[in-house]
Formats: C-alpha cells, sequence, structure tokens
C-alpha cells in the first residue's frame, strides 16, 4: 500500500462511515457517497445533492471542491479496493455460493439458504433482496454493484453470518460486479436465451454465465446440469479448473440422477440415486423443473461436505421461494398459479408443465418489461398459442408505453384472435377480468411479477410505483367473485415479514 492510499484510508477512518452509496438520493446522514463516470451519467455532479442529503465525506475521481472531505482515487475500481481495504475484506470470511442460469436461479438459491439457515447462519442476495439476520435489504439489481455488495457483505460479517448464497445474473458478471467475490461454490442451473437487449447476441450471453465458473476459489466445486443444451460448454469450461459435481433427469451416469419422477401442482416425489444408493424423496415444489431445483440444491450442500444422509434431513422441510409457482385452488374448482415467469424459456417451461396436469382451460394473465419489447412478439405468440383466453398488461414498461408494449405483444397474432385476446393495462383490473371467466378444472397463470409489489413505469427505478401484488391483487379480485382461496402450499417467509432496512 504507497502512503497515497495509508492517507485516504486514515481520512475514511476519521470519518463517521455509516455506509457507502453511489446514488445521491439514496444517502442518509452519515454515509460516505462514491461517484462515478457512466456511460449516460457523471455522479461526481451529484456529490453537492449528497452532501445535502447528509454525506459526511465524497469518493471521487477527480478533484472536487466540496464542503466535506474529498478523496481522490484514480478510478472506480480503485474507490472499490479502497472501500474494500477499509472494511477489511469482509467477503473473505463468508462461504459464498453463486447461482446463474437462464431460469431456476432465485428457487435455487432461496431454498440454499433455506435449508442452510437450519443449521447456520446463512445470507441471501438476489430477485428477492437481501437478507440475513431477520433483516431484509431491498435491492435495485439481482446483483448489486459491487459497493453495494461490499456494504452488505460487512453487515452480514457483524451478525455472523457464514454462508452466503447469492444469485448472479449475466448483467453482473458482464459488467465485473463479482470480481472482488472468490466463489465456494457455483451452480449453472442453465443456460437458455435472455436479456438479447444487453448481449445482443446469444454466444455474449452463454460466455458472460460461463465467467461465473472463472470466480472459483482453489479447491472450489461446480454444480452443473448435465440435462441443459449448454452442459458441454460448463464442462469444458470446469476441466482442470474445479471439481464438478452433476445432476440430472435423464442421464444415469451423473452424481445425483432423478428418477420414477411424479409431479402435480402441489408437490413431486423422485428417486435419488446417489453413489449407488436409492433414495425416495418427497418435494414440497411443484412441476418437474423444480426436481431439476432440488437437485442443484442436494448437490450443493454436498460441496459443502455435508453427508448425504444429512442433506436429505434438511430436504424434507425446503419450501417455495415467494412467488415461484405458488399454486392456490379456487373454491369454485378452478386453480391459479403464481409464478415469476417472463421469458421465453421459462414460458414454455410452465406451460409444459401446467399441459400436463390440466384438464381445463389455460387463461394467461401476462405483461412485457420495456427492456423485452423485442421478445414482446414471440412472447405473446407463445401464451395465445398455449392458453384459451389470454389478458396482457402492464409489467415493469420502464419507459415504454405500454401501448407500444401491447402492440407487440399481438404483432404476431392472427387476425381472429381479438375474441380470445383482451389488453388491460390496469393489472389489478386485468386479474379481476381474467377470474370472472374461471370454471372448475380451470388453471388461471399470474406470470411475470412474482413477489414484485411496485411497477417500474419510468426508466428511474428510484421511482418504483406501489403495486399491490399478485398475490394480494388475486385476493381482492377472488373475494370480488365470491370465491376463496381454499388452501396454498406451505407458508414462506416473505421479505414483507422481515424487518425492512
Amino acid at each position: 500500500m504507497n502512503s497515497s492510499h495509508r492517507k485516504l484510508l486514515a481520512t475514511l477512518a476519521s470519518l463517521p462511515v455509516t455506509e457507502f452509496k453511489t446514488h445521491s438520493q439514496k444517502v442518509n446522514p452519515g454515509d460516505v457517497f462514491v461517484c462515478r463516470q457512466g456511460l449516460t451519467w457523471d455522479s461526481h455532479l451529484s456529490a453537492e445533492d449528497a452532501i445535502e442529503r447528509g454525506a459526511c465525506g465524497v469518493i471521487a475521481n477527480r478533484p472536487l471542491e466540496l464542503s466535506v472531505p474529498c478523496m481522490v482515487t484514480p478510478s472506480h475500481s480503485t474507490s472499490v479496493s479502497l472501500i474494500n481495504q477499509y472494511h477489511s475484506y469482509p467477503q473473505d470470511k463468508i462461504k459464498h455460493i453463486g447461482v446463474t442460469g437462464t431460469n431456476g436461479k432465485t428457487t435455487v438459491a432461496y431454498c440454499l439458504n433455506q435449508l442452510l439457515n437450519l443449521i447456520g447462519q446463512s445470507a441471501y442476495t438476489g430477485t428477492l433482496g437481501s437478507s440475513f439476520d431477520k433483516v431484509y435489504y431491498p435491492l435495485d439489481n439481482t446483483t448489486p454493484d459491487a459497493i453495494t455488495l461490499l456494504n452488505l457483505f460487512h453487515a452480514m460479517e457483524k451478525s455472523g453470518v457464514s454462508h452466503h448464497v447469492m444469485e448472479v445474473s449475466s448483467h453482473a458478471l458482464s459488467q465485473d460486479r463479482v470480481t472482488h467475490i472468490d466463489f465456494d461454490t457455483v451452480i449453472i442451473t442453465n443456460i437458455g436465451t435472455d436479456h438479447l437487449d444487453y448481449h445482443k447476441h446469444r454466444e455474449d450471453y452463454i460466455q458472460a454465465k460461463l465467467r461465473l465458473i472463472d470466480r472459483l476459489k482453489p479447491g472450489g466445486v461446480a454444480i452443473v446440469n448435465l440435462d441443459d443444451e449448454q452442459a458441454l460448454s460448463v464442462m469444458e469450461r470446469c476441466r482442470s479448473r474445479c471439481d464438478v459435481i452433476s445432476f440430472s433427469c435423464a442421464d444415469d451416469q451423473a452424481d445425483l440422477y432423478a428418477s420414477q419422477i411424479h409431479s402435480t401442482c402441489s408437490g413431486s416425489e423422485f428417486t435419488l440415486l446417489y453413489q449407488g444408493e436409492k433414495h425416495r424423496l418427497l418435494s414440497n415444489l411443484p412441476f418437474r423443473f423444480n426436481i431439476e431445483n432440488s437437485l442443484a440444491v442436494i448437490a450443493s450442500l454436498l460441496a459443502l461436505g455435508m453427508d448425504i444422509n444429512d442433506v436429505l434431513a434438511l430436504f424434507n422441510a425446503m419450501q417455495p421461494a415467494p412467488g415461484r409457482s405458488e399454486v392456490y385452488p379456487l373454491s369454485n374448482g378452478a386453480t391459479v398459479i403464481l409464478d415469476y415467469a417472463h421469458n421465453y424459456d421459462s414460458l414454455t417451461n410452465l406451460y409444459r408443465n401446467v399441459s400436463e396436469h390440466n384438464t381445463g382451460r389455460v387463461v394467461t394473465v401476462i405483461g412485457v418489461t420495456g427492456e423485452r419489447l423485442a421478445d414482446a412478439p414471440e412472447i405473446g405468440q407463445l401464451c395465445f398459442n398455449q392458453s384459451d383466453r389470454l389478458v396482457l398488461t402492464t409489467d415493469n414498461p420502464l419507459g415504454v408505453s405500454q401501448d407500444a408494449l401491447f402492440s407487440a405483444l399481438i404483432s404476431h397474432l392472427p387476425s381472429e384472435s381479438s375474441a380470445a385476446v383482451t389488453c388491460v393495462e390496469d393489472r389489478l383490473t386485468a386479474i379481476k377480468v381474467a377470474i370472472e371467466e374461471l370454471q372448475s378444472g380451470d388453471v388461471l397463470l399470474l406470470c411475470g411479477k412474482g413477489h414484485e409489489k411496485y411497477q417500474y413505469i419510468s426508466l428511474n427505478k428510484n421511482e418504483a410505483e406501489p403495486y399491490l401484488g399478485d398475490l394480494e391483487a388475486l385476493n381482492v379480485a377472488a373475494e370480488n367473485m365470491g370465491l376463496l382461496i381454499v388452501s396454498s402450499q406451505l407458508e414462506t417467509e416473505e421479505p414483507a415479514d422481515l424487518m425492512v432496512k
């Protein structure tokens, strides 16, 4: 460490630092504001705003005349390193499990963290926010920026967290948000097609996902799904780099092999073959795709050194993640499935599983985000082909007009489709419209929002509009129709049940 770095650390040590913030509007008294020159905004211009909100110091990449100490570093990455040194590298004191994939990240990460908390102190970071020690931290992105992560790691260390399970998005891997983390275990659930608005072509998306394997520490373990079409690419990336635990529902040569599968809308049952021994398992997670997710969770616990019998004893306690394939039977004999499915791959998977169990009509409520405008025609066509009734609505337009999103969703539909398709901008009203038509044996799919209780109408994610959430909307719509939700999956720990930080 050179003398200039020592001076910067000494200045930081002299301040009453609470947290480090990269967005001036989120600064609280005692925070240090960290400036960055971005692609569309130079946050050095927001330093005065941060000070007005109570910032006790500023870290910048150029000299600024300010009323609080301004610590100047040559680059944003150096700023991150400075904060890391200030916190004494808190991430190094925690075992990290990273989960990536087109689908299944949240279920695997949430459920694994749930089980780890039964035997110790674990933390979760991902689409549902970050939670540990009964505290919930809302997040703007599935995988936060490096400075937000360092704030969280510092808090985790103080809370005695030993394990951290995090979803790692392709955006985060492409933007080097997790380069300061050495993972003990990484899980690749699958690699399909998504986020081409950002990655531009599929190969770039695939390579971004594979970069998580490069973040494994020596002696780390990769969990690989042999049933995924990109399994060969994943195994090749792992070769000579790390140990591998594979899982499959089709290949009996996998380390973990599931056979004799029986899945329903309320759970599943399968036989697990591991090291020559068979175990019959029951799961509270519905549908066949969740058997793959279950295998990934089991493999991860084995990778951490647990005995298979201890793992399976924990497995019996696993409950679904909020907003992921939550099943709600109605008193009129219809069934509602609330699911986060929002891209082509996840929707295809959901429809395939629903068709195996459903004998009545399928009604779908769905929208697409502004980021997925280019995908909307294909998604609209898929949902139309798989549904008897389709209600299109709002799902985080992010500055794109809802009329443009509706137009894109119906652009590939046949001209005679209007009788089976309705566009309703207000999502609660859309759910009411869908429920009015449900009869015994029908299935209503509420897709895309999952647990979310907000709508990003504009591009500014700091100005989210409140939304009551699909589950509460379902309750309101059912009550209006005189219907009751007669039962539901066992309760999971919703973020709303935790203390919000």
